[in-house]
């Protein structure tokens, strides 16, 4: 019992609040408290509130008092209350109506996400398919399953062939009563809703996407780096550098930086503007209706991501290099005036701009389309994205420190990725000690060494490799000359002769050299 009010306010809420004359800071107001085991009550207090045996259920379908005998019961006692304690359960039951409705209206569920959330938020869910007027299809795909799915979490309902319906479901929190009332009230919030986006998609689409570039002047990416037109400029740049990296045919590098040219207008857009979840989505459905190649619009709208973990990345080898000039181009100019991020604070999303590009340019994220890979080196992106910075704003911070920074954020990342996939700690060490300048690489080095574990030579080899690696570890390097080496090995081992330990010196380290090409070997544990 002394343990549980501290147990109650060690939990953390991103916002918190106070309520009535209290000092207590929680999530939400606490208005009654329930400690069993077993039978029996584990008695306590907590601003001002004493622990009992006593809850409420449903806030609307069962709001009154009432005792829990015995810890055992609870989940049964609650349920009986109209509330579904297990997650599980809720998911379940949720994902029973949806299907059977579904089934119900030949259709298919579009879920990105929405069931593990309305699981969440719902303690006694019940469904029910609404409609909405067909002329609403006019709208871009995204537009609609954004409007349903993100803004009213609504499920979008789609035919076989993968084309939505002028239907949806929704799950309301209680049970079938007045149910009818209860759809009108959502169809008609999402009228109003689609009204609104139809009213700009139309607007929109009577400017060519690329008239709204000269607008992104008026944009601002960040104070000191001035607006989204300058990183448009800084995005070609880097863009053009990972180009010629990739060896792209002249077509394809006039498609990529006219994809990079256009990636970010349709932030000037009305509908972006209203919901900021669609950029690049409706770039690419806006350079599709002013004419841009299809190339070009994939790139646009494949840019962003991976947006969040567990998002696909790019399909294409163009939305793949853009991708990455745009994340290159985000760290570089962000880490060249100091910002980065600090503990759990980071406000543009740098971890997960560089986990993008770790995944984009990962052995697993390239394996499904092996025409589109390629291979890139990030110190020469930076580079780059450094030099166009330069020539845009006066910068305090040396290029080689941001580099450096730069590139030892990568290497965390990196190496998170690469635990993910259930290679050794040590083997990550190593295999990144010697570079993660092209990552890709670097993956592959880490995917050897974890391979070749099970060998029974890996571990001599690793013996083997480290000698040298240890003798000449204070050794600044050089080259070998032949003409020292003896036969006599005694005479060879006791000489004192400075020239022929420097040989020897010289030797080993091109040994420890020659086996950095793959990895540093000491730092594998040798077990």
């Amino acid at each position: 019992a002394p343990l549980l009010p501290g147990l109650i306010t060690s939990l953390s809420f991103p916002k918190t609040m106070r309520w009535g004359t209290g000092k207590l800071r929680f999530g939400r107001p606490i208005r009654w408290l329930l400690a069993l085991v077993d039978d029996e009550v584990l008695e306590f207090e907590l601003a001002g509130i004493r622990s009992d045996r006593l809850t409420r259920g449903h806030p609307v379908l069962a709001d009154e008092m009432f005792p829990i005998a015995a810890a055992s019961d609870y989940e049964n006692a609650l349920e009986d209350h109209r509330v579904l304690v297990s997650p599980a359960r809720r998911r379940q039951m949720i994902q029973g109506q949806l299907d059977a409705i579904a089934a119900a209206e030949h259709a298919r569920v579009v879920d990105d996400g929405l069931l593990d959330e309305t699981t969440s938020l719902l303690e006694f869910p019940t469904a029910a398919c609404g409609h909405f007027d067909p002329e609403y299809l006019r709208l871009p795909r995204p537009v609609l399953i954004e409007e349903m799915q993100h803004v009213q979490s609504y499920f979008p309902l789609e035919n076989e062939d993968g084309e939505l319906l002028p239907k949806f479901i929704a799950v309301r929190d209680g049970g079938a009563e007045h149910l009818d009332t209860i759809r009108t009230g959502w169809e008609n919030v999402l009228r109003a809703k689609l009204i609104d986006a139809d009213f700009f998609y139309r607007e929109d689409l009577k400017r060519p996407l690329a008239d709204r570039v000269e607008d992104l002047h008026g944009v601002v990416f960040q104070e000191k780096l001035g607006t989204m037109h300058d990183k448009v400029a800084r995005i070609r740049a880097v863009a053009a550098a990972a180009a010629d990296q990739a060896a792209l045919a002249p077509d394809e590098k006039t498609a990529l930086d006219r994809a990079a040219l256009l990636c970010k207008a349709d932030l000037t857009t009305a509908m972006v503007t209203e919901i900021a979840q669609l950029q690049g989505q409706m770039g690419r459905e806006y350079a599709l209706a002013s004419g841009e190649p299809e190339a070009v619009a994939d790139a646009v709208g494949e840019h962003y991501r991976p947006r969040f973990a567990g998002d696909d990345i790019p399909s294409t080898k163009l939305g793949r290099l853009l991708a990455i000039a745009d994340k290159v181009d985000t760290l570089t100019s962000l880490f060249a005036i100091g910002v980065k991020p600090s503990g759990s604070t980071d406000p543009f999303g740098l971890r997960r701009e560089a986990y993008g590009i770790v995944n984009i340019l990962s052995a697993a994220g390239q394996a499904p389309q092996r025409e589109h890979t390629f291979e890139v080196h990030i110190s020469d992106l930076v580079t780059c994205s450094i030099g166009e910075l330069r020539s845009q704003i006066d910068l305090e911070r040396a290029e080689a420190q941001t580099l450096s920074e730069l590139l030892e954020f990568l290497r965390e990342r990196l190496a998170v990725y690469l635990r993910e996939q259930d290679i050794r700690y040590d083997l990550v060490d190593a295999a990144l000690a010697v570079g993660i300048d092209n990552i890709s690489r670097a993956e592959r080095r880490a995917q050897a060494l974890s391979s070749l574990l099970s060998l029974p030579d890996f571990l001599p080899t690793v013996i083997a490799a480290t000698r040298p690696i240890n003798i000449a570890k204070d050794f600044e390097g050089g080259d070998v000359d032949p003409g020292l080496f003896q036969e006599d090995a005694e005479r060879v081992l006791w000489a004192e002769d400075p020239k022929l330990r420097r040989n020897r010196l010289a030797m080993c380290w091109q040994l420890a050299q020659l086996f950095r090409r793959i990895a540093d070997f000491s730092l594998i544990v040798q077990q």
